[in-house]
């Protein structure tokens, strides 16, 4: 494991005690944890900004950023994001397969 030096309010610190006391671990091991949160909610949220630029599918944005695609779907539902991509043709043609089947 290496070392990272990184500079941080005492409001952080007294945070992140808080929660070391409060979990029963050390104050590195709920910094670490912290940093794995973050970085796995960053690369989310660039792998959601390249969905809606059309350079990823959800798929491709999920294995970008390390996640089921279930947790990619959750995070474009929960900021109004739809997560299928369908063409007009497209979803006129399945109205009328739709149809077929209810009259048939």
């Amino acid at each position: 494991m290496k070392n990272l030096q990184v500079r941080v309010e005492e409001d952080e610190i007294e945070d992140l005690d808080e929660l070391a006391q409060e979990m029963r671990l050390s104050r590195s091991e709920i910094a670490r944890s912290a940093l794995r949160e973050g970085v796995r909610r960053l690369r989310m949220e660039k792998a959601l900004a390249r969905y809606l630029n059309l350079e990823f599918t959800l798929s491709r944005a999920a294995q970008y950023a390390g996640v089921p695609i279930r947790d990619m779907a959750d995070l474009a539902a929960a900021k109004g994001i739809p997560f299928f991509r369908i063409s007009l043709d497209e979803l006129r043609r399945d109205r009328e397969r739709t149809s077929a089947w209810v009259k048939g």
